[in-house]
């Protein structure tokens, strides 16, 4: 599907890579097998991301990364934003 939208746009195009419809979340894999096929400009990691505040410097280590917690999405407080663990601790 990623191959059929860039072959119609040309201009920028940022993708939240899935291996499959049912891979969640997104993982960095994806997203570097998207970039070096040159099928988008950028790509967004969002619930990694939410799941890991220092996603750069896990990704440069090769992990390990914290596993979303979908229950406390948009739960109206921190948890789930704020209490993940960083690299190191």
């Amino acid at each position: 599907m990623t191959r059929a939208v860039r072959d119609l746009w040309r201009g920028n195009l940022v993708v939240n890579p899935h291996a499959t419809p049912d891979s969640f979340p997104a993982s960095v894999d994806s997203a570097r097998q998207i970039l070096d096929e040159g099928l988008a400009d950028a790509v967004s990691l969002g619930a990694l991301f939410l799941a890991n505040p220092d996603l750069p410097a896990r990704i440069e280590a090769g992990g390990p990364f914290n596993t979303p917690d979908e229950s406390t999405y948009y739960g109206g407080d921190h948890r789930g934003y704020t209490d993940y663990p960083a690299l190191g601790r």
